[in-house]
């Protein structure tokens, strides 16, 4: 049970090169997902005793964890039958500052799947 809830969220998604939104269901085995994403970053960042949350990592961090994230997101999966040459790893930060949300995109990751 949760004794108080925070006011920010993270949330991740993938994109191709041309700025497509990549489904994790349609593209890639069934472990893999949103979820999936979000319990390894949080893991990636407690292992390396990083503080992370409320949208505090720094770019070095973040493209570290991006990078990480991109290996395991294609590990053991046929690129092949990828259609889009790119994937990109994007983390959205949702915060509640004042009773209004607010949001930033951030671009953590990226991949040239084909030559």
């Amino acid at each position: 049970m949760y004794c108080a809830f925070p006011n920010w969220a993270y949330v991740f998604y993938l994109k191709n090169e041309k700025g497509e939104i990549v489904s994790f269901g349609k593209n890639f085995s069934e472990n893999k997902n949103a979820g999936y994403i979000t319990h390894t970053y949080s893991s990636f960042f407690n292992f390396h005793n990083y503080q992370y949350g409320f949208g505090k990592e720094d770019s070095a961090q973040l493209k570290e964890a991006g990078n990480e994230l991109i290996t395991m997101i294609l590990k053991d999966e046929n690129q092949a039958k990828f259609n889009f040459d790119t994937l990109r790893l994007y983390k959205r930060f949702y915060s509640l500052e004042n009773n209004q949300l607010h949001y930033r995109d951030d671009l953590i990751g990226e991949r040239p799947l084909k030559q």
